[in-house]
């Protein structure tokens, strides 16, 4: 299963844990191959930054090297790049064009701008307790 989380699916299993961290983990373990682009590890890393978090720099780094190690990044041709269509908001759409651009599945994410267009290109947008469903083998 090829798949691609929201950068708020990696900061909540950081820091509040519960599904977000039950999905992180399977991603950890094995279960399906994880994508991301430097885009979305720009904006995780931009979120870790902020104050609220009150991380040190080993933190940060801490937590960028968990991503990278249980990531495949991939680069988005400009032709994939969605230049009409997509989600409401526009920032989102860089998790479409890293979907679009590795064939995945799936997206994982808590946004209601991504989970609101339900499929994008034949990709399922779906939240963290129906991919918890999908990846047990009871939907599909």
């Amino acid at each position: 299963m090829k798949i691609v989380f929201d950068a708020n699916i990696f900061i909540s299993a950081f820091f509040w844990h519960g599904k977000p961290s039950v999905i992180v983990g399977m991603a950890e373990d094995g279960l399906g191959t994880l994508y991301i682009t430097d885009e979305i590890i720009a904006e995780i890393e931009m979120v870790l930054r902020k104050r609220k978090f009150r991380l040190t720099e080993e933190n940060v780094e801490y937590y960028l090297q968990r991503i990278k190690r249980i990531s495949t990044k991939i680069t988005v041709a400009d032709s994939e790049r969605i230049t009409t269509g997509g989600s409401r908001d526009k920032t989102d759409n860089k998790y479409l064009e890293c979907a679009v651009a590795a064939n995945a599945d799936y997206i994982i994410s808590g946004d209601i701008h991504l989970l609101e267009l339900k499929e994008f290109r034949g990709i399922k947008i779906v939240n963290t307790a129906e991919y918890m469903e999908i990846a047990s083998g009871r939907l599909g």
